[in-house]
């Protein structure tokens, strides 16, 4: 079992010319955090780090791990760079060898929510993903300006990461799915008409995606700590 982080976005919603996974919170940088994480989890043998194509802005960095860490170069989208830290397995992995996929920004996440997943996942003997059912009142607008009416939240979950797939099946998905409509690993799979498991995370496991997201998650570290 390996684990996939993907550290490649540019963060255009991101107050900052440094990408938010390079920056420093709770006395650590974003993606180191995230490390961590997997780190603690016994099952995984090995963590792949999926940086930014401008090397740049990574070349000066150093990531540490009790495990062994490996490099991938991110492509031009989720998918592909997914895909790019695949590749990077290929040769130690079987095709049903359990991937775990996680955005590096998702800072917070539990060791308790990915051993939870781990454990479903395998006594299902099936891909999922970590989730949160929406309880906001969700409103839909055509223009971003006014409400034209109001979703109905029931049956609505948020997708969190991690998310957990056996390598030769998530490789054959992610390789046949249309890159506009994949946004995380299961959307590739519900294109191929699978249906991921559903496994209910903590609602603090949250991506940081705004300047502000920073001291929410600053927060959180360090009442942890």
């Amino acid at each position: 079992m390996y684990a996939i982080i993907v550290a490649a976005g540019k963060g255009q919603r991101f107050a900052s010319d440094t990408p938010k996974q390079f920056l420093e919170i709770a006395g650590k940088m974003v993606v180191q955090h995230s490390i961590d994480a997997f780190d603690k989890i016994e099952e995984i043998e090995g963590i792949v780090i999926v940086m930014p194509k401008q090397q740049a802005l990574w070349k000066n960095i150093e990531l540490t791990a009790s495990k062994p860490l490996m490099y991938a170069t991110g492509g031009s989208s989720r998918l592909s760079s997914v895909l790019h830290g695949l590749q990077i397995l290929e040769p130690l992995v079987t095709d049903n060898s359990w991937i775990l996929v996680h955005d590096a920004a998702r800072v917070c996440v539990k060791n308790s929510d990915i051993n939870k997943l781990i454990q479903s996942c395998k006594q299902q003997n099936q891909g999922g993903l970590l989730v949160k059912p929406i309880t906001d009142t969700i409103k839909f607008s055509k223009d971003g300006k006014n409400a034209d009416k109001t979703i109905n939240r029931d049956n609505l979950y948020s997708a969190l990461t991690p998310q957990m797939f056996p390598f030769g099946q998530l490789v054959e998905v992610l390789q046949k799915a249309d890159i506009e409509l994949t946004t995380d690993e299961a959307s590739a799979f519900e294109q191929a008409g699978i249906r991921p498991l559903l496994v209910k995370g903590r609602s603090d496991n949250f991506k940081i995606t705004y300047a502000d997201d920073l001291l929410l998650a600053s927060f959180i570290l360090r009442k942890g700590q």
